[in-house]
């Protein structure tokens, strides 16, 4: 039997005028590229403030633990995963590691149905034409959607529904994050034991990368 003592804090008690985040700019979030064919607005993009690095493919998807926004190309991409889904497979990847982190998938061709399954790992799916101004808008975009720490957690929330954690611990996780940023608290034990008692090691992993990463001190202070 369980006893609860108090109300558990819910994740629409951070949307309060009371609650002071720090304010983000363009340079503080580390930007991924991943195309095997230089991408054409990079030195205009750095210019206007982004911190982007640009890779032809990647040998690993824990090289990509620094970078808070993965712009992925589809075609040409993941040679050493040998996936006929190329970038896409990549993309799934990410997100099986990072699901907290935002992905846009961008591409100048048309594929086949049996691709949507892995594009669905993106949080947002472009054609590659985009001229300058449609890049700085959906970068800026990219950015406010990783500095915001609810829909940080709401990622985090979907892909531990996805892995079968009760809702009872989503509960306790819920409220042990909003008081940590209610409180202005130390997330260096983010999640507490008490609370992932019975999580798997993978899954723990996962919320200590979410809450340790530089952007999100950086937001919360």
């Amino acid at each position: 039997m369980f006893y609860t003592i108090g109300t558990p804090k819910n994740i629409t008690q951070l949307n309060t005028p009371n609650i002071r985040l720090k304010g983000v700019e363009r340079k503080d979030v580390k930007i991924a590229i991943i195309d095997d064919e230089k991408f054409l607005y990079i030195d205009e993009l750095k210019f206007h403030g982004f911190d982007i690095s640009y890779f032809q493919d990647i040998d690993s998807i824990e090289s990509l633990l620094a970078y808070e926004i993965i712009l992925c190309d589809i075609k040409g991409i993941g040679k050493r995963f040998k996936s006929k889904y190329e970038g896409a497979h990549v993309m799934k990847e990410i997100n099986k590691k990072y699901p907290f982190k935002t992905i846009i998938a961008y591409t100048g061709y048309t594929y086949d149905p049996t691709f949507n399954t892995y594009l669905k790992s993106a949080d947002s799916v472009l054609k590659k034409d985009l001229d300058q101004d449609e890049w700085i808008e959906q970068l800026d975009f990219a950015i406010k959607m990783s500095t915001d720490p609810i829909k940080r957690w709401l990622k985090i929330r979907d892909y531990l529904i996805e892995h079968d954690v009760s809702l009872f611990n989503l509960t306790l996780l819920e409220n042990e994050y909003v008081n940590l940023i209610m409180d202005n608290g130390d997330f260096s034990n983010f999640p507490s034991s008490k609370t992932t008692k019975n999580m798997p090691a993978d899954l723990r992993s996962v919320l200590q990368s979410f809450t340790g990463s530089l952007l999100f001190k950086l937001i919360i202070g």
